[in-house]
């Protein structure tokens, strides 16, 4: 049997991908007869992207770059190649360090802008609203078609680790379903999040999913793939008889009988870090295991299992001895301060050099100075520690078991020793005042670092207490919605019935103004290298560098006295300039480009729709239509032509525009409630009901869609549901911190 099994965008390349590794590693020891390739097709992507590789997508873009930033604009000129090149050697002077800065922002908006290019892309096509046409799927999946047509695999498993992995893989997966009819299996951390049975419900085509700790199933899988009966292997999810069955998860597995993870088809030296870094583990699970608002361990499920030190030792040994490697990343939910001690000292008694991080640490007593010192003699110089508060109050609350005084003699021991702490908050925790906040907004100012806010996450003990805490699950979000079913995210809508919601908190603390953050830098790998030079020691930042919309509109200003300037230059510049809200100069910008000689259809529709947006956008709606006068193909142009009507007060026709876009597989911001108010102003409330139940998926926290309904359930003489859509329109006000 071959298996293929490959990590998909979107992630940061700093570092291989730990699970698919011991999924090599598990097969390669158990049965070795098994051909198993492990790809990391999220590096190769970004490597791509940054040395101009890739192909122009932009036709594919569904709104024709409206309000977009193209990114093969963001990469000429060697742009892509010194990001490349500054992100991987450690910068040890000051100018390398602002140099290194910079680029690392630079490619953190490059990835926010590519993630989101793909997005308007691919979602529709994740959705089964839209089919991608072959052309456009040899254009943005080639490369890994080209690698799946030459391995041939028995099956394509894709390794999902969060949420922004599975668009991509949902789409590649389909169209290497659709053209060579390999099976396709989904596994990685995110499914232990997910509901199996939900995504073989919504894509018929997909064939497995592998959930909870894979390295027994995935055995047991190649065990039974002659025979194809399925049905005994626990941690997997499949049709059977007609049937999608989930079974049970798999039994707990003994970390001291796996074999260590396997990286050798992975181009270490490729990814985008000054040296390579391999993740380790000491344990899954996590030991103190009661922070009430956590669900990371659903993976490992309830038993925390630890490693003896002296096998993470033996392990360490031998992968600086495969690969060449001395830096290594230790990835448990929480490390203990025994583990640390033993390490250390095992490491210090054997004289290994090696550098290493630590992304779970807690506050314990016991990681006192003495002991953070003999780590930092050891090699540790990065840690990340999750605060969550500053507040006591609330620290009891989440059950954090942490006081704010070990926190302060931490940080400073921390510091004291050479060991960077990297630390996390959680803002808008249930019940927090106004008081409180304030109280925490001085902490975040007197020390550098990273912050969220609150979410309500399936399986944690505030879901599952909500009411106690004070919180009021509204329902839970979707991911997907299919022709076939629906995929929930791990996370809950909620609001609150005291103290400030997430939402309120965020503001406070963003009126309140900046908080001395960690310096920029490329992620936790990128932290750990860094952390054995000076660059943390200080607070100073260079200027911030171009925006992505100020380097694309550079490179095109560079093509127009070129004298290179055609419809695909025009649609370039109006979406960038849309996207810096510089609207009268796109707008008069889209009014010349009607005017370019050699304009192609497609181009020509691209650039009318900019401008249609622009008129809609000034209360034009009548010169929108005679702008686009019976134009009725492009799909994001029935959209304007639907806003056009829709203001002038004509539902009747405003309402035949969106059914011929949503035919298409088209959607608008605010659409569905566009089509609700027509519906309504038609008198017909049980279809503007619907309508608007389909815009609050979409845009959740907005109360006007439950006033909305509440109106049309009214009219259908249900006025004890009208007054629920009420309260719930009321509670999201409070939520918001309006008026209610």
């Amino acid at each position: 049997m071959k298996l293929l099994l490959a990590f998909t965008p979107f992630h940061t390349p700093a570092s291989p991908p730990f699970g698919l590794a011991c999924l090599k590693g598990a097969l390669a020891a158990a049965r070795p007869e098994t051909d198993v390739k492990v790809i990391d097709w999220n590096l190769a992507f970004f490597r791509r992207w940054l040395l101009g590789e890739m192909p122009d997508l932009c036709q594919y873009h569904p709104a024709h770059l409206l309000g977009a930033v193209c990114p093969s604009l963001l990469v000429q000129d060697g742009l892509g190649e010194r990001i490349l090149a500054d992100l991987s050697r450690l910068p040890v002077t000051p100018d390398e360090q602002a140099t290194y800065m910079q680029a690392a922002r630079i490619l953190d908006d490059l990835y926010n802008r590519l993630a989101s290019f793909y997005h308007d892309i691919l979602f529709p096509v994740a959705e089964g609203r839209r089919k991608l046409p072959r052309r456009a799927a040899d254009a943005i999946f080639g490369a890994e078609l080209a690698q799946v047509e030459a391995e041939q695999p028995d099956v394509v498993g894709f390794s999902i680790l969060a949420e922004q992995n599975l668009l991509y893989a949902l789409a590649l997966g389909q169209v290497i379903k659709q053209r060579f009819g390999i099976p396709i299996a989904l596994g990685g951390a995110m499914m232990s999040h997910l509901h199996p049975a939900e995504l073989l419900t919504a894509y018929p085509w997909l064939d497995f999913v592998f959930f909870g700790e894979a390295e027994g199933s995935i055995v047991e899988f190649v065990d039974a793939w002659p025979a194809q009966d399925f049905s005994q292997i626990g941690g997997l999810a499949c049709r059977e008889d007609g049937r999608i069955n989930q079974h049970q998860h798999a039994l707990p597995l003994n970390l001291s009988q796996l074999p260590p993870p396997d990286f050798s088809d992975y181009s270490l030296d490729e990814y985008i870090a000054p040296e390579p870094v391999l993740p380790i583990i000491t344990s899954r699970g996590c030991y103190w295991g009661k922070c009430t608002f956590c669900s990371h361990t659903r993976p490992y499920g309830p038993i925390v299992r630890m490693r003896q030190p002296a096998e993470v030792i033996a392990e360490m040994e031998q992968q600086i001895e495969r690969y060449g490697v001395r830096r290594f990343l230790f990835v448990d939910e929480a490390i203990s301060p025994r583990m640390m001690r033993h390490l250390s000292q095992m490491i210090l008694d054997k004289g290994i050099e090696v550098q290493f991080g630590m992304e779970g640490v807690r506050v314990e007593e016991a990681f006192d100075e003495a002991l953070l010192r003999q780590a930092h003699q050891a090699g540790l110089r990065w840690v990340y520690v999750g605060i969550e508060s500053a507040n006591q109050r609330l620290l009891d609350l989440i059950e954090k078991g942490i006081t704010m005084e070990r926190v302060e003699r931490f940080i400073a021991a921390c510091r004291e020793v050479g060991v960077v702490p990297q630390l996390s908050f959680i803002i808008g925790l249930p019940s927090t005042t106004e008081e409180e906040l304030r109280g925490e907004i001085a902490f975040l100012k007197s020390h550098p670092m990273d912050s969220s806010s609150f979410v309500l996450m399936l399986g944690s003990p505030l879901h599952e207490q909500a009411e106690a805490a004070g919180i009021r699950i509204e329902g839970q979000q979707a991911l997907y919605e299919t022709p076939h079913g629906v995929v929930h995210a791990p996370r809950f809508y909620f609001t609150v019935s005291e103290g400030l919601s997430p939402a309120v908190a965020d503001a406070i603390v963003e009126a309140a103004g900046p908080y001395p953050k960690m310096r920029p830098h490329l992620g936790e790998v990128h932290a750990l290298l860094l952390g054995d030079t000076d660059f943390f020691d200080s607070e100073e930042r260079p200027s911030p560098p171009m925006s992505s919309a100020e380097i694309a509109l550079q490179v095109l200003a560079q093509e127009k006295a070129a004298g290179r300037v055609d419809g695909r230059w025009f649609l370039h510049a109006l979406g960038c300039l849309e996207d810096q809200d510089r609207l009268e100069e796109a707008f008069h910008l889209a009014q010349a480009g009607l005017n370019a000689p050699h304009l192609s259809p497609a181009e020509r529709d691209g650039i009318k729709l900019h401008l249609a947006a622009a008129l809609n956008g000034q209360g034009q709606a009548r010169a929108v239509l005679q702008l686009l006068g019976k134009n009725g193909r492009d799909p994001a142009i029935l959209g304007e032509k639907a806003r056009a009507w829709f203001a002038l007060n004509e539902p009747a026709k405003a309402l035949r525009q969106i059914k011929r876009m949503l035919s298409a597989g088209y959607e608008i911001r605010w659409i569905y409630y566009i089509q609700g108010l027509c519906y309504e102003q038609l008198n017909r409330p049980a279809k503007a009901l619907k309508s608007f139940a389909k815009a609050e998926q979409r845009d959740w926290l907005e109360p006007e869609i439950n006033e909305a309904k509440a109106r049309c359930l009214e009219k259908l003489n249900r006025p004890d549901t009208a007054q629920t859509e009420r309260a719930l329109a009321g509670r999201k006000r409070a939520y918001l911190g309006e008026p209610v």
